[in-house]
């Protein structure tokens, strides 16, 4: 059904057009019906049959596209467009200026290129997100038992009820408390060393600079485990064995020759078999746990990367250059130390973007997939996991071009390289909130499941019939 005054495809039982807001069903078609006869004739001098519509570019087709289903002809000056959000989604049709057909290019190609990014995914448009909200407990308040109660989740008795979980967007804030100690933390043993010149602070520098930011980030992930039934003993666990296994069998892949042009493939692939390998337990379905498991080995393994990189690419070459090069201990230590720093400062910023997103994407697709069967061969191949799996290990080997095109001056430039990482990452994190957003809707959809089959057991009970039962709207 259309509008009678503007064209627009209407549900039967609307009762007002939702683009003009005219009158439309039957009370819109008595007032069509009580027209003047005259009307129709004032059509075609208002909009010439034979006008032509301005071509639209094949950008814009992307997202949107010209109508040429069988409708009434468009308003003067109006092109009928019809949105679809992602392929095989609900199509909507609406009329924009022709005039200003080229401003949507900009929006249809990015809401195309989003689509196609859902489509590989195999998630839905995110709805009721946004970042303000999401972050707006960080700076918050908290006292020390609440934090003590916040933080010890996960076990038989300490894991909420199912109707007790919150399924709209969580509000992590621990994250930016374990963020802020490790800056904090590191600041104060470089500026002891700076001070005393106490070697022995070396390491421990090192190791808390590299820690830093991987354990911030997967404490974000954590914070958005909303079932809560992961305890910090399975993180830890999960940190330790699941980051130095990925490190090992990553340092036996390399052994051969053409894995080192392959480090999304290779890498991606031996932290995602950590994961299995470590986490086999069906105790926990939740595709949120998945997405958790993923993001402490993704932690892992770029925490003990980074103490690597630290240590072998920046501290020890520029100690051995400096003495080599007859400089004074004191001083070639100082200089080792500064260029250890600033790897571990670039390391850190880029951290949220790298391993642990990636891991947590195909952890969690997977777990999407195996839900609370035991894993399976058979489930590697099922066409939701593969095409989500391609993500991670296409954005790692983007943001790794440098490393297999080290003699291309144009992947090697800062520019360039800058361009790389903050795509991958905005794609990446975007992919996980979809993910996350995925997850939300399984334990919502549980909790209704739930809700009905003790409702029927009540009813049962009680000898009643069977009811029907809505959930109430979730609140964001």
């Amino acid at each position: 059904m259309f509008c009678p005054h503007c064209g627009t495809a209407c549900e039967p039982e609307n009762k007002f057009c939702k683009s003009c807001g005219a009158t439309v069903g039957a009370a819109g078609s008595a007032q069509a019906a009580a027209a003047p006869v005259a009307a129709p004739a004032a059509v075609p001098a208002a909009v010439p049959a034979a006008a032509p519509q301005p071509a639209v570019p094949a950008p814009y087709q992307v997202g949107y596209q010209v109508a040429h289903q069988a409708a009434p002809a468009p308003p003067p000056g109006m092109v009928p467009v019809v949105y679809q959000a992602y392929p095989g989604g609900p199509q909507q049709m609406y009329y924009v200026p022709a005039h200003g057909i080229q401003a949507h290019m900009g929006g249809g190609l990015l809401e195309g290129i989003r689509s196609k990014i859902r489509e590989l995914a195999s998630t839905d448009k995110l709805e009721g997100f946004s970042l303000s909200q999401t972050f707006s407990q960080a700076f918050s308040k908290h006292s020390a038992q609440e934090i003590e109660e916040y933080m010890m989740v996960g076990s038989a008795r300490t894991t909420p009820p199912l109707e007790l979980v919150e399924t709209g967007w969580p509000k992590p804030w621990m994250f930016f408390r374990l963020l802020t100690l490790f800056v904090i933390a590191t600041a104060v043993l470089y500026g002891v060393w700076k001070f005393t010149g106490n070697t022995p602070m070396i390491p421990a520098i090192l190791i808390m600079g590299a820690f830093a930011v991987p354990l911030s980030t997967l404490m974000l992930i954590f914070e958005m485990n909303t079932p809560r039934n992961v305890s910090l003993v399975v993180v830890g666990q999960l940190f330790v064995m699941g980051g130095l296994a990925a490190l090992c069998a990553v340092s036996f892949e390399y052994m051969i020759a053409i894995a080192g042009d392959l480090p999304g493939v290779v890498e991606e692939t031996a932290k995602f078999a950590m994961v299995l390998l470590v986490m086999r337990s069906v105790r926990y379905k939740y595709e949120l746990n998945g997405i958790l498991f993923g993001a402490v080995v993704g932690a892992g393994f770029a925490a003990f990367e980074t103490t690597f990189y630290g240590l072998i690419n920046s501290f020890l070459p520029t100690l051995v250059q400096g003495l080599q090069a007859g400089g004074q201990g004191g001083t070639v230590i100082n200089t080792a130390v500064q260029a250890m720093a600033e790897n571990l400062a670039v390391r850190g910023v880029l951290a949220p973007f790298g391993h642990v997103v990636w891991t947590a994407i195909a952890a969690g697709a997977f777990w999407r997939v195996k839900g609370a069967q035991p894993a399976t061969v058979a489930m590697l191949s099922d066409p939701r996991f593969l095409k989500a799996f391609l993500i991670p290990v296409a954005m790692h080997t983007i943001w790794d071009l440098s490393v297999i095109f080290p003699n291309s001056a144009l992947v090697n430039s800062l520019p360039v390289e800058l361009c790389l990482w903050i795509g991958t990452g905005l794609t990446s994190w975007y992919v996980l909130f979809g993910m996350v957003q995925q997850g939300l809707s399984q334990v919502r959809e549980e909790q209704k499941t739930q809700l009905q089959s003790t409702l029927v057991s009540v009813e049962a009970t009680l000898g009643l019939g069977a009811r029907s039962f809505a959930m109430p709207p979730q609140g964001r």
